[in-house]
């Protein structure tokens, strides 16, 4: 499995894009935590996709249990609703609470030491990357002009390089 850094900064853009299934590794500990955030799609139209995402949490690498739901995210608020069943793990609560900090300031995650990687499949649309540019992204081309409103093609024949 690839796992390329990315950076921490573009955290908003990446959760929030769709499909994204990113890896927290705190290189002062030596711990990490994979995050799966889905976005939600209305039941009668899947094409029209609703302002909140649901989140998948496994921890260190835990192969017994795996992947755990732990609540849904508002993407228009910034705020998340757990998981009735962690509201008795306070551990899965404060992983919740520091994703939710660090989508708010991607800069915590500098501060203190963590890694932001991905799978090397892209964090919108899930295909997985082969492109060198795209995988240290982790968002395709027609991925990243979605999600940062940017066509490097474009910009580039605009800018007389092609």
């Amino acid at each position: 499995m690839i796992r390329s850094n990315v950076n921490p900064l573009h955290l908003p853009q990446l959760f929030f894009a769709g499909r994204s299934l990113l890896t927290f590794h705190n290189t002062e500990k030596n711990t990490h935590m994979t995050v799966k955030a889905v976005q939600a799609r209305d039941k009668k139209d899947r094409k029209i996709k609703l302002p909140y995402f649901f989140v998948n949490i496994s921890l260190l690498g835990d192969s017994d249990q795996g992947f755990r739901y732990a609540g849904i995210v508002y993407q228009d608020t910034l705020t998340f609703r757990p998981n009735n069943a962690i509201l008795q793990d306070t551990h899965m609560q404060k992983v919740m609470l520091f994703i939710m900090e660090a989508i708010k300031n991607p800069q915590l995650l500098r501060d203190r030491k963590v890694s932001l990687l991905h799978e090397g499949k892209c964090c919108r649309c899930a295909l997985p990357l082969t492109n060198p540019l795209s995988i240290d992204r982790g968002l395709g081309d027609d991925c990243q002009a979605y999600v940062f409103g940017t066509d490097n093609l474009a910009l580039k024949k605009k800018l007389g390089l092609l």
